[in-house]
This record gives structure tokens, C-alpha cells and sequence, in this order.
């Protein structure tokens, strides 16, 4: 009899395996506008023709709900405990943008083992085929769980602010994605909560160049995203800037990365995410 694994497996070889982007945001620490730049990234690639699904992979302290400000019924604890189907916990916020919600405050979430993250992989293959990128947002730290879906991904946006604790942890997740990266696989840097994009490039290359020299690789620059109160706002009040605002300078910001991130075609991958990812939950060792 199979085991589930090998039963993902024979189900990723039969799907196509550039049919859709998978985009992940991550950062070395909390703090740093990681979420409220995914949810406002999703916005507007919607806005951009995309249909766009949120993975709030930040499961036991989820916060695009609050982003949003939507109170979803339904969570991936749901769906661990056999509750409800991967279709049942999705759900749309009243900007059309649709995700699914993690949930607060369940520490057993924190590090799921691998027979229940190949449970989540194994329900989003049934709902793959619905969306042309899935935005992953990633707890914030290094563990396995963050690296993996960072690799597994066919971009990673790296988010950073000019905070030396920010800075020194967001090189440290950038140097381990670069010392495993696979071919083909983009990962870049967003400095947020810049006074404009001279601080940004600034501070993008002063940390590549230490990439460079430790590592002999480099990311790429995806862009910045300036200092902007109307932001703040926003999470206070939790509605989505973009959306309300789109005149904002943050929201010009985001709108001018999520171009970037869509144009040109995607890199061509050996295979698909799915099995990047199981591939990766056998092999990776995060120290």
C-alpha cells in the first residue's frame, strides 16, 4: 500500500508543472510589513488580470485576516483535524482577494511535522488549477518550514527595513535560501520603511556585496517601499490601503513591484512546486 507521500508524488507527475507561479514573502524577523506587503501585493496583482490565492503559512500567529479585516469561520486547523476540505476554508475578503487563514494562538501549529505538511501540499493540489500565482506568506525566523516553502517557490521576496536587526536577519534567511538554491529559482530584495529608493538601493547593495563575499552569489533587487503614515492607518483600521487608497505612495510602491514581479515570462522549472517541496522536506536540514 502507498504512503501518502508516494501517493503526492504520483499526483504531482501528472500535473503540468508551469501552469501557475507560486511567490513567496518572507523576512528574518517580525515587524517589518511583511504581511501588509502581501496582502497589498495580492491587490494588486489582481488589478493586473492575476487570480491570486494568499497561503498565510504563519500557523499558529496568522495575521492576514487582520490585514484584511475579515473573520473567516474556518482555518487550516479545520482541515488538519479532517473537519472541513481545503475548498470549505477558503475564503474571499471583500476585496475579492482570497486566502487561506491560518490560525492564532495554537502553538502545535508552529512546527507541524512533515506528515501534516504533506497533508496541507496534498489539499492544495485539489484547488491548484483555480489561480495563475498562490501568495505565500511565511513566518517570519529561519526554520525548515520557511526555507522550504521559500525554495519550493519560484520567487522569493526577501522583505527588510533599514533596522540593523532587520538588516543582519534578513542576510542571514538570504545567505541559507542562496547556499541551497536551486536553478532557475529568483530571490530578491524589498527594503521597506525607506525615505526613497537611493536609501533602498543603498542598503540592497551593501548587503549583496556581503552576500557576494561569503557566498559568492547575489539576489536581485525587486524594489522599496517608502515610509508612508497612510499605512499604518490602514492596519489600525484594517482595510487595505491599496484598495481604498491607491493614489498613496506605499500603494505606488507596491503597485511598481507587483509589475516587476509579472513581467517577462516565468523561469522555467525541472518540476513543479509540489514536488520541489516534498523533495526538500526529505533533504533539508536547516541548522
Amino acid at each position: 500500500m502507498k504512503d501518502q507521500a508516494e501517493i503526492l508524488r504520483d499526483m504531482a507527475k501528472k500535473l503540468k508543472p508551469f501552469d501557475f507561479q507560486v511567490i513567496s514573502i518572507t523576512s528574518g524577523k517580525g515587524g517589518v510589513g511583511k504581511t501588509s506587503f502581501t496582502v497589498n501585493l495580492a491587490y494588486h496583482l489582481q488589478k493586473l488580470g492575476k487570480t491570486v490565492l494568499i497561503l498565510d503559512a504563519d500557523l499558529a500567529l496568522a495575521n492576514v485576516d487582520i490585514i484584511l479585516g475579515e473573520r473567516p469561520k474556518y482555518n487550516l486547523l479545520h482541515l488538519l483535524s479532517g473537519e472541513k476540505n481545503i475548498n470549505e476554508i477558503i475564503w474571499e475578503s471583500k476585496y475579492g482577494i482570497k486566502f487561506i487563514p491560518a490560525s492564532s494562538g495554537f502553538e502545535e501549529l508552529a512546527n507541524l511535522p512533515k506528515e501534516k505538511q504533506i497533508q496541507i501540499l496534498n489539499s492544495l493540489q485539489e484547488i491548484y488549477y483555480k489561480f495563475d500565482i498562490m501568495l505565500i506568506d511565511t513566518s517570519a525566523g529561519i526554520s525548515e518550514s520557511v526555507i522550504n516553502f521559500c525554495l519550493a517557490s519560484d520567487k522569493t521576496v526577501v522583505i527588510t527595513t533599514p533596522d540593523p536587526t532587520a538588516l543582519a536577519d534578513s542576510y542571514a534567511i538570504s545567505r541559507i535560501i542562496l547556499n541551497y538554491k536551486p536553478e532557475n529559482m529568483d530571490i530578491g530584495l524589498v527594503v521597506n520603511l525607506v525615505e526613497d529608493e537611493y536609501e533602498a538601493e543603498k542598503i540592497y547593495k551593501g548587503m549583496n556585496n556581503i552576500l557576494k563575499e561569503f557566498t559568492g552569489k547575489t539576489i536581485k533587487y525587486f524594489g522599496s517601499l517608502r515610509k508612508d503614515k497612510k499605512l499604518s492607518e490602514s492596519v489600525k483600521d484594517r482595510y487595505v490601503l491599496s484598495a481604498v487608497n491607491p493614489k498613496t505612495t506605499y500603494s505606488r510602491d507596491v503597485e511598481a513591484i507587483a509589475n516587476y514581479l509579472v513581467e517577462g515570462k516565468p523561469l522555467k522549472r525541472k518540476e513543479n512546486f509540489w514536488n520541489r517541496f516534498i523533495k526538500n522536506l526529505k533533504n533539508l536540514k536547516v541548522e
